[in-house]
């Protein structure tokens, strides 16, 4: 079988060590590569590795960019180059042709990448449209340690382990995410020593990514004065949070909203069409009464989701509530009568019974769990108004959907070196491997 990987910066050194293991089981393994810096270094010669040329120089497509975009590259539209980084977009149809060369090209039978960065999106739209599966490990939020393998740019599974807990597990784990003793890792607080390791990995990556943009990555990389702006955009946006943060009137007319860090593929692509979290905040306003208050917390790491529109929307509507910053969860969802989540870990935690929330985009949720799904955001607030069950947990439920997570995931951890480096141990590799194995015997 014939398998195309797509280079994600600093996790490529990952997949390399995936590719190997899945060339050694026979596996013949092609790269796409966009930024030049991160090109597969341990690979066999003659390895077939299209390394996208930068572009020469483009104009502007269009006077309105983001109308040309919507018409000619919709797979982009929350492209974060574009959005944030202010890479325009007249690189696109230099990317979708290359892209498309390389795929006609090697024939592959499996393409592995993200959906996070816009060469990887294009790659999903090509895919699809020839009928070649594409799939993105991901690691889970729930249990840790294991990972999915993902179709596209959703959250659907292309195929599951069939891995199974007996309930005595799976009730255990929903009983610690219910009282707060079990957090996913991306919340976890590093040690004194990590945090040091954490950020001399980080300088070594920072320093290869400003390498690639001065040889001509200009498109998934910001330049250093635009993230230097950037940073002190949200700064200046964080204080102005902390000038306007107040607690709501009355906890039983209050709908919590749980702001979700952007850029980031859950909300930007899972979240479609609701990545915009502003434009979120207000149809909820819309829907809901007159008398009601939406209560916005903050992400604790918040980044460029902070923006001039929230803070124009705060000021505007009073019933427009922005929370204490440090606020936790817990006393969030204690000042409402419940939250509404486009594609955030409250919901899955709802299910086990930690506070209440309705959940707009996970597919686990309205497919196996409707009580706990709205289509829209104002169906989610008529949902939390009219029905006092709707988005209100159990340790039952929550046993039966870590089941279904269990059910549906891999062992193993999928991630890049500078952050976990235990992920290139050999023994993750080959778990790692064997689960794509399964693909491609099961296709």
């Amino acid at each position: 079988m014939k398998i195309l990987f797509v280079e994600n910066r600093e996790k490529t050194l990952f997949w390399e060590k995936v590719a190997l293991s899945l060339m050694a089981r026979g596996h013949q393994i092609g790269w796409i590569v966009q930024n030049h810096i991160f090109r597969p270094r341990e690979m066999p010669e003659g390895t077939p590795i299209y390394i996208l040329p930068y572009p020469l120089g483009s104009a502007p497509p269009a006077a309105d960019v983001e109308a040309w975009v919507r018409v000619h590259h919709p797979e982009v539209i929350t492209d974060r180059g574009r959005t944030f980084f202010g890479a325009g977009a007249a690189h696109y149809s230099h990317y979708k042709a290359k892209i498309g060369h390389a795929l006609k090209e090697f024939q592959p039978d499996l393409v592995i990448g993200e959906s996070t960065l816009f060469h990887e999106l294009i790659t999903i739209d090509l895919c699809r449209a020839a009928g070649l599966m594409y799939v993105q490990p991901m690691g889970t939020r729930y249990p840790r340690g294991r990972f999915s393998l993902l179709a596209y740019d959703t959250q659907v599974p292309a195929i599951e382990s069939g891995d199974s807990w007996t309930d005595e597990q799976a009730g255990d784990l929903a009983q610690r995410i219910a009282s707060g003793t079990e957090v996913p890792a991306y919340m976890r607080v590093p040690g004194r020593a990590e945090k040091m390791r954490r950020k001399a990995r980080w300088a070594i990556s920072r320093s290869r990514i400003w390498w690639a943009r001065i040889q001509g990555e200009r498109y998934n990389t910001p330049s250093i004065a635009r993230k230097y702006a950037l940073q002190k955009i949200v700064e200046r946006n964080t204080a102005r949070w902390f000038a306007m943060q107040k607690v709501p009137q009355s906890a039983a007319k209050t709908i919590l909203y749980p702001m979700q860090l952007q850029p980031e593929s859950n909300v930007d692509v899972w979240g479609r069409p609701y990545s915009d979290q502003v434009e979120t905040i207000r149809e909820l306003l819309s829907a809901a009464p007159r008398d009601y208050q939406i209560a916005v917390k903050a992400n604790p790491k918040a980044k460029y989701e902070l923006n001039e529109d929230l803070f124009e929307l705060a000021s505007s509507d009073p019933r427009v509530c922005l929370l204490p910053f440090k606020m936790g969860m817990p006393e969030a969802l204690a000042a409402c009568i419940g939250a509404v989540t486009v594609t955030g870990t409250v919901g899955f935690e709802a299910i086990c019974g930690k506070g209440r929330a309705i959940s707009l985009r996970h597919p686990i949720i309205e497919n196996e769990f409707p009580d706990f799904h709205a289509a829209s955001p104002s169906l989610a607030v008529e949902r939390l108004i009219s029905e006092p069950t709707a988005g209100v947990g159990n340790l039952d439920l929550g046993t039966r959907l870590i089941k279904r997570f269990v059910n549906q995931t891999f062992i193993g951890r999928v991630s890049d070196p500078f952050s976990a480096p235990e992920c290139v141990e050999p023994k993750n590799v080959t778990l790692v491997a064997e689960a794509l194995s399964l693909v491609l015997r099961r296709d």
